[in-house]
């Protein structure tokens, strides 16, 4: 009898050790490359063994151990693929390693990457929507021209001979519309700023106002 008890005793736990293995999720975030550059999104995949209908949470912890709630997403399928809306800037990233933290139904996984400064250009999310604003004629080259002296003041963009007075060729609005509507990348962009700033076609007076970017609402990737 007590050969018998205890057989019993062991399959039950066998049994209660294989439920439960079966219940505990198998995920992974995978992500698209170890290190980023400035102007690059954030480019990972959600891989879940079991589709539950809870929603994926993603923390993410800066080079500085700060740890914060990136996203919150519903999961429809065992892959899903997540890039963020806004690119990396120098303005919000720091140079370092971030790691990024799933959860998903009980089960944690995590990842790392690696943002690098190798001189491209991240150009802040705040001053696209100025810009929308400005190509669709709402407002002033004044206005938009605040958020060239914000990329100025913060390194991004050079100014080596500021002009007297303001000067914007009425067809810049067609390069910026493109940056805009992501047709060409943040680097694309900064460098023809850059470019036509050196060669005086487009200047930015020495008493120019910077648009305030705290005046803006915020954002994550």
């Amino acid at each position: 009898m007590r050969q018998y008890l205890l057989l019993i005793l062991g399959a039950s736990i066998i049994f209660s050790a294989s439920a439960y293995a079966q219940d505990v999720q198998n995920i992974e975030i995978v992500i698209s490359s170890p290190s980023y550059n400035y102007g690059d999104k954030l480019d990972y995949t959600i891989i879940i063994s079991e589709v539950t209908g809870e929603d994926a949470v993603i923390f993410i912890t800066n080079t500085v151990g700060n740890k914060s709630q990136l996203l919150s997403i519903p999961i429809a399928q065992e892959e899903s693929r997540i890039i963020a809306p806004f690119s990396f800037d120098s303005i919000i990233w720091n140079e370092g390693t971030y790691e990024l933290e799933l959860q998903y139904s009980g089960a944690t996984a995590t990842t790392s990457f690696t943002i690098v400064n190798d001189g491209t250009i991240g150009i802040p999310y705040w001053i696209k929507d100025v810009s929308k604003i400005w190509v669709s004629g709402q407002t002033d080259d004044d206005e938009f021209a605040k958020s060239i002296q914000f990329l100025i003041d913060e390194n991004i963009i050079f100014n080596a001979k500021p002009g007297k007075e303001l000067q914007i060729p009425d067809w810049f609005k067609m390069t910026t519309g493109w940056w805009v509507n992501n047709q060409i990348p943040d680097t694309i962009y900064g460098d023809a700023l850059q470019f036509l700033i050196n060669e005086r076609v487009i200047e930015i007076p020495i008493n120019q106002k910077s648009f305030d970017q705290e005046s803006s609402s915020d954002k994550t990737l």
